[in-house]
């Protein structure tokens, strides 16, 4: 099976390679112990079929600090990346609030659609479904 990278996700590993200041192919390559002409390949969105592995593209990720192809994947997803200033150890402390803001979305989500659904003082079969679907939902959190 090929595994083929979004037209997004090479631009973000080309600035990743060729855009994060304060770094050059040549560093990057140095870290992972490639060429510097092999670097320059894995930037060139032109080669799709030259990547790095994901061992060697988390090593660039580290060096260079650059989370444009997380970014990308994130928002593929569905998700948003999010900068936070802590340190490793308290990564299970984000979870938690990562959780918690989830929870706080989906219930503003369920308070707009209840507020919307009675602002009129009737409650449709379909707005009644809708609001029954959304703390369904809160209930699973």
């Amino acid at each position: 099976m090929e595994i083929n990278l979004s037209r997004e996700a090479q631009n973000a590993i080309w600035q990743m390679i060729s855009k994060t200041p304060g770094f050059t192919p040549k560093d990057i390559a140095q870290v992972i112990g490639d060429s510097h002409n092999t670097v320059c390949n894995y930037a060139n969105i032109n080669m799709p079929n030259h990547l790095p592995s994901i061992k060697k593209l988390e090593a660039i990720l580290y060096y260079t600090q650059n989370p444009a192809l997380l970014k990308i994947w994130a928002h593929e997803l569905g998700y948003a990346l999010l900068p936070v200033e802590c340190d490793r150890s308290k990564h299970h402390e984000l979870s938690i609030f990562e959780a918690m803001m989830q929870h706080n979305i989906k219930s503003g989500k369920a308070n707009k659609v209840v507020y919307d659904a009675y602002e009129d003082g009737v409650v449709t079969p379909q707005e009644y479904e809708e609001i029954h679907q959304l703390t369904q939902n809160l209930i699973e959190l």
